[in-house]
């Protein structure tokens, strides 16, 4: 297996769809394959309505947001069915009903499954945002995966649940505009690998963006964490990691083939055959 934790800038397109071959071409750069598992970060889905030079405050950008996710979703199949590998997209406003949660696509060949944000920001709630379902355990051929989106990672009881159903892997995405809130969500990240044994990854919106007051200022770095156990020791891993952030900017990646004692730990990330379900 190899974890691709992207550090996302969302750009402005000069036409609609044009995003599409900017994901495109990071995915091809870090060469993802069917052996690889990519985690782009909360609100990067938005970059999908950045197109036409609009203006617009933070209760419409909601909305066009909304208006935009079902097409980033149909982007992210398209990527998956091009490269074999298995994509967390990037998180966005999306209709629940008559209201808008924070949600995202988990989307593998075998399976996809949608997962929302249970416990919005202030920021988010003073938008009116819906808090989201709690997502499922999601049985991939990496191994058992569960998503904790940003402010989610932070709150213990949630992570707990997941664990206790069975949960391997824990992906953060997440969009930060200070410097605290960036590290809160990193010692939440920290934390929760600590109490569940378990790997988590943290996949950051950052820079800035023009014309988008929701995510106009973004800080945070991509983060990989687990426990200093039996398998995964942090000393054997963080060196290799560094050295691919040097080659890939924009990225931080963890391959468990190249972990010494990795494969002990993260063996059940090497089956195949089990279709990417929901088991809670």
């Amino acid at each position: 297996m190899r974890l691709i934790a992207a550090t996302w800038t969302p750009v402005w397109h000069d036409a609609p769809d044009l995003w599409l071959d900017r994901y495109r071409a990071a995915l091809a750069e870090v060469k993802a394959d069917r052996d690889t598992l990519v985690i782009f970060p909360e609100y990067a889905a938005l970059e999908a309505a950045f197109y036409g030079g609009v203006s617009l405050d933070a209760q419409d950008w909601m909305r066009r947001g909304a208006d935009h996710f079902a097409r980033y979703c149909d982007g992210i199949r398209t990527l998956v069915a091009e490269t074999g590998a298995t994509i967390l997209g990037g998180s966005g406003f999306a209709d629940s009903g008559n209201t808008v949660v924070n949600r995202a696509l988990f989307c593998a060949p075998e399976g996809e499954v949608f997962v929302e944000k249970h416990m919005p920001t202030p920021y988010e709630r003073a938008l009116k945002m819906a808090a989201g379902r709690p997502g499922p355990v999601i049985d991939t051929r990496f191994g058992k995966i569960a998503v904790l989106i940003c402010y989610d990672s932070e709150f213990p009881l949630l992570a707990r649940r997941y664990v206790e159903a069975g949960a391997e892997i824990l992906l953060v995405p997440s969009c930060t505009d200070t410097e605290q809130g960036a590290r809160r969500v990193e010692i939440g990240c920290r934390a929760r690998a600590l109490e569940g044994q378990v790997l988590v990854a943290m996949a950051p919106l950052v820079g800035e963006v023009t014309r988008c007051e929701v995510i106009d200022v973004n800080l945070g770095q991509a983060r990989v964490f687990c426990a200093p156990d039996l398998g995964a020791p942090m000393m054997a891993f963080w060196p290799m990691v560094r050295a691919m952030c040097r080659a890939l900017p924009f990225w931080m990646g963890l391959s468990s083939d190249s972990v010494p004692g990795a494969k002990t730990r993260m063996s059940v990330s090497q089956t195949t055959g089990r279709r990417a379900n929901p088991s809670l």
